[in-house]
């Protein structure tokens, strides 16, 4: 019986692939509430008062949040 350095438990190696695949989707995810963010920050350069930009910000997250999460599920599913 000879044992290798190698050798070790099933999924005990790095998986760099699902690390990456993680990364893209926290930058993802990021992405949105910085977007929600501009897109408030637009809405105050152009005039709209605080309460008006946060009522449309609010209305816009929903889609959004739902647009990345249908991405990233096609994401993953290509991914494999």
């Amino acid at each position: 019986m000879s044992s290798s350095a190698d050798e070790g438990p099933p999924g005990s190696g790095l998986d760099l692939r699902s690390d990456r695949q993680n990364a893209a989707y926290r930058a993802a995810w990021l992405c949105l509430p910085v977007m929600l963010a501009l897109s408030a920050v637009v809405l105050l350069a152009f005039g709209f008062s605080w309460q008006t930009a946060l009522i449309i910000v609010l209305l816009l997250a929903c889609p959004a949040a739902m647009g990345t999460a249908v991405y990233l599920g096609l994401f993953a599913k290509n991914a494999h």
